[in-house]
């Protein structure tokens, strides 16, 4: 089987994948030469240079060289389609993006050979309106098969577009791995660590978080919130924390070297989010064995084992946020079975391999339907 895998954002998840499906099939990955995901503004950073340390060398790779904008994308689309085509896949597997020149590129093949991952049914509250809508919707139409990563996006996804239901499979998120390749060991868990980690938005629930912090350090005073990650909205929460020695604040890039820093440091990673699809956050944490404890929204209770992986609370209750994070960090027996049994699901449900093959199935179920 040859498989042709089109990204423009999602860049660690279609690295993982990709790695995984060269254990067992012929794979090319067509990705764009942006460095968003792996530098900060400020820094930039050589996509090709990230490739060479992550990328199994089996896996074929393309870059498409320059901006949407640009000119010269005319020339671009024809040299990637010559590379592609003469690759002979037999599926077409894109990650949901808005880049014309990947819409242009998939539209050269055949419907019957297109797969495609939506990792986010809809938009999360507070996002700019979205321009790119025609360019979602044509994926969405044109795709033989949607993965998305739980049912209740299924389930969503269904109630949004009744037309796409029989098309949708789904696939959990996998865990995250690369970041490991720094990982010397040497950093110590700190006893008392509370992480949350990722683009810090509104709808991530902070200011949930920020409210729940009182109570926790009320029960442990030693207690440490480390919130970690980029995002402007920051500002509007700065000043509840700027003072109160309780917090420890990154609000900035975190290089893809220095991931783990954070992980290791943690007791506990929170997620106190009032609304989400899914989260790579969590099989992240789990690849680090740590303890979860999130909300009720979205694919996210599908993936946390209430009382087995980490707890799941409601939306928006900082009292029952605080509550089970006091729980955790107040039994070091229950904090170690936890993190014992993320570390596990993250080797088995949530690993490349498991995932790959989920995947694999996907594709041979076309092939043979044709």
């Amino acid at each position: 089987m040859r498989v042709v895998l089109f990204i423009d954002w999602f860049l660690y998840y279609t690295v993982e994948l990709a790695n995984a499906l060269s254990n067992e099939t012929e794979v090319m990955l067509v990705t764009r030469d942006h460095d968003y995901e792996i530098a900060p503004g400020s820094r930039k950073a050589d996509i090709g240079e990230f490739l060479d340390d992550c990328l199994d060398p089996r896996v074929r790779r393309e870059v498409l060289a320059f901006r949407q904008r640009s000119l010269k994308n005319v020339f671009e689309v024809i040299r990637v389609y010559r590379k592609v085509r003469a690759f002979r896949p037999q599926i077409i597997h894109v990650q949901e993006n808005s880049d014309w020149r990947i819409a242009c590129l998939t539209s050269f093949f055949s419907g019957r050979k297109l797969v495609l991952t939506v990792h986010d049914v809809v938009r999360h509250p507070g996002k700019q309106k979205e321009i790119f809508r025609p360019i979602r919707h044509f994926f969405r139409r044109r795709s033989r098969r949607i993965i998305v990563h739980g049912n209740s996006l299924k389930r969503l996804l269904a109630s949004k577009s009744p037309t796409l239901e029989d098309r949708v499979r789904v696939i959990p998120h996998g865990a995250f791995t690369v970041y490991g390749k720094w990982d010397d060991g040497l950093i110590q868990e700190e006893p008392g660590t509370v992480l949350f980690f990722g683009y810090i938005s509104k709808y991530k629930g902070i200011d949930v978080l920020i409210e729940a912090q009182p109570w926790i350090t009320r029960e442990i005073p030693e207690t440490k919130v480390l919130i970690v990650g980029t995002g402007k909205e920051f500002e509007k929460y700065e000043a509840a924390v700027r003072m109160n020695p309780s917090f420890e604040v990154h609000n900035e890039f975190v290089p893809t070297e220095d991931v783990h820093r954070y992980f290791r440091r943690a007791s506990v990673v929170v997620l106190p989010y009032i609304e989400a699809s899914q989260s790579g956050v969590i099989p992240l944490a789990y690849a680090f064995g740590k303890p979860v404890v999130a909300t009720d929204v979205g694919s996210i209770p599908e993936v946390v084992e209430n009382g087995k992986t980490g707890f799941i609370v409601p939306p928006n209750d900082p009292g029952k946020l605080a509550e089970a994070v006091v729980t955790i960090l107040k039994n070091p027996d229950l904090k170690s079975r936890m993190g014992r049994n993320a570390a596990e699901k993250a080797a088995t449900d949530l690993s490349w391999k498991t995932i790959a093959a989920e995947t694999l199935r996907v594709y041979a179920s076309m092939i043979r339907h044709e």
